[in-house]
């Protein structure tokens, strides 16, 4: 007989202004399971998302994140340095050698997050939307990289964010170094 590790449980929501949001997550880990490891809490909760004004307030307080994209049909996630203005992002590729098509006018998804190591809370912004190169910045964009001046502007069609608390359940493997318990 085949167990889960452990299963998640999602109630989802679908309204036409906002889409798809999660109303519950609900976990739970089977017999066998280490003490310690059993003892899940909440990683987060629809009471912790965070409205759009925030989102963009938190995303201006760090310049790393990760852009994910199809290049040669291929999933693509890439660390990348960016900056807000506005209401978009203007996102550095650094040493990234993208095809321009992979690039121009698609849709992408960009991420950020930061982490508290006392608290092992946070949050998190993703932000889905059509890329743009941008013909004419007006400044030098050389960052001393082959690539030098591939930036990508992001006009954004969704953004969310969530507050958030780290996985009991993987904090509990690593201070305790066992291995996950065999399916």
């Amino acid at each position: 007989m085949r167990a889960a590790l452990f299963g998640l449980r999602l109630a989802v929501r679908f309204t036409a202004d906002r889409g798809p949001s999660i109303r519950s997550i609900r976990t739970s880990v089977p017999e066998g399971v280490p003490a310690g490891v059993r003892n899940l809490r909440r990683m987060s909760m629809p009471e912790e998302l965070i409205p759009e004004n925030r989102c963009w307030e938190l995303l201006a307080t760090v310049s790393v994140g990760r852009l994910a994209l199809s290049v040669r049909a291929l999933p693509v996630i890439l660390p990348v340095q960016y900056y807000v203005d506005g209401r978009r992002l203007a996102v550095c590729l650094g040493h990234h050698q993208i095809p321009e098509r992979s690039l121009n006018d698609v849709i992408i998804a960009f991420a950020a997050d930061a982490i508290d190591a006392v608290t092992r809370s946070g949050w998190s912004v993703q932000v889905q939307g059509r890329s743009v190169i941008p013909r004419r910045l007006g400044v030098d964009t050389a960052c001393g990289r082959p690539t030098a001046g591939q930036i990508v502007q992001i006009e954004p069609g969704i953004i969310s964010g969530h507050h958030m608390h780290l996985c009991p359940f993987i904090e509990a493997l690593l201070t305790t170094a066992q291995a996950v318990p065999a399916l």
